[in-house]
């Protein structure tokens, strides 16, 4: 993703406890891939689904650092569909998923939206706090659930307005 830089403003460099955010790599795989098992047990994305974004010039594809591990990630089209996000289990609550999504809508051209099951109650609250409300539903979306369809409200602000 050359010329990607948007978000570089992002990460704190003074302070490792601090995430990182950057472009996926791909030695980053393996944790991502262990990341995406343990949040969607499942329903996980193989691994081909992240190699595909890996080389998509559309697509945002960053990574949260900690210390120099790989803690969280987040997957998203620069029409602004989040495709997937994530963060490891030890590494939950800390802020890691906002500033991940706060980073990339970023790069988004359009206003950001995801789909989430509507059982997820912890996922909708928590996209709730970082901007978004929901916008509509998908009937049967996961087969045994809706989805509930969620957006960004804030859209068309300046990026010092995201809070990072």
């Amino acid at each position: 993703m050359p010329g990607f830089a948007p978000w570089a403003t992002c990460r704190k460099m003074d302070d490792a406890s601090v995430p990182r955010i950057r472009e996926f790599k791909g030695r980053d795989l393996k944790d991502i891939l262990e990341i995406e098992g343990h949040a969607f047990p499942k329903t996980s994305y193989p691994e081909e689904v992240f190699r595909y974004y890996a080389r998509n010039p559309y697509a945002v594809f960053l990574v949260a650092e900690v210390e120099g591990a790989v803690v969280g990630y987040l997957i998203m089209e620069k029409q602004g569909h989040i495709v997937s996000t994530a963060v490891g289990p030890t590494h939950r609550r800390r802020g890691i998923g906002k500033k991940l999504i706060q980073c990339g809508v970023r790069e988004a051209r359009q206003r950001p939206w995801l789909e989430v099951r509507s059982k997820n109650k912890g996922a909708v609250s928590f996209y709730r706090k970082v901007g978004m409300e929901v916008a509509g539903r998908s009937k049967n979306y996961y087969g045994d659930d809706d989805a509930l369809i969620m957006t960004w409200k804030e859209w068309g602000i300046d990026s010092d307005s995201l809070g990072t």
